[in-house]
């Protein structure tokens, strides 16, 4: 297939404790719950094609042929503010209704989204029924999700996306100038999303009932991942961001 420009977007969940590595019930209820809430992101990212689930991030992306315009810029803040909605929309709802006592549950309420944002050109390959992106930019905004934004939640921007950007954007941004491994050194340009953030939905409506059909869904989605008859998938973030 032909070489494509197109935003490159990753959404990134953080914030699951080191300890969990060591109890098998825990990792398998905290990976239901990051599966779901990754779920929720990409059914709110109507202007985005997934294209990999990697570990507790969404690799997203959406053809942009020439790449100009604040459009595009105003595409992806859009997008990631959606995202950031339906994560803590889900995150309330699991929070208030979560009965169970294990760390993957309890800690649901501590856990961050995060996002990155590149323009670049990319290559689809076709692999069987999969199609995947390969090319420097895909490995650039990889990179970026290491990084030293001094907020939890944010939109970090490419020096190519954050050019097309208009003035409101670019009054709110900050720029922070990183070394990306393998790559050198980047600009970067970060929006707080805590001063983006839209209204949540009230809290559900807190009954028995509703707790019982919330906690015991978990229990039961990760009990072969909690017994060892499935393998777990493993969360990147395990550690403290």
């Amino acid at each position: 297939m032909a070489v494509q420009r197109g935003l490159l977007l990753i959404a990134d969940i953080a914030g699951y404790t080191r300890f969990m590595e060591f109890h098998r019930a825990d990792l398998a209820h905290a990976q239901d719950v990051v599966a779901r809430l990754l779920e929720a992101m990409i059914d709110a990212s109507s202007a985005l094609d997934l294209v990999e689930v990697e570990g507790d991030a969404a690799f997203m992306y959406r053809p942009w042929p020439g790449g100009t315009g604040p459009d595009l810029v105003e595409s992806a803040l859009r997008q990631a503010v959606a995202m950031h909605t339906a994560f803590h929309a889900l995150q309330q709802k699991i929070a208030c209704l979560n009965n169970c006592p294990c760390q993957g549950c309890v800690q649901v309420a501590n856990l961050k989204v995060k996002f990155v944002a590149h323009l670049g050109d990319v290559a689809p390959q076709r692999v069987k029924r999969l199609t995947k992106l390969a090319g420097f930019d895909v490995i650039f905004v990889h990179r970026m999700l290491k990084n030293s934004v001094p907020v939890r939640e944010y939109l970090l921007m490419s020096e190519p996306l954050w050019e097309r950007a208009d003035e409101r954007v670019r009054t709110g941004a900050r720029l922070l100038e990183e070394e990306l491994e393998g790559v050198g050194r980047a600009r970067t340009w970060y929006l707080d999303l805590a001063a983006l953030a839209v209204p949540l939905p009230p809290r559900p409506k807190v009954t028995w009932l509703a707790q019982q059909r919330e906690t015991l869904g978990v229990v039961l989605r990760a009990l072969p991942y909690a017994l060892g008859l499935r393998k777990l998938g493993g969360l990147r973030n395990l550690t403290p961001v």
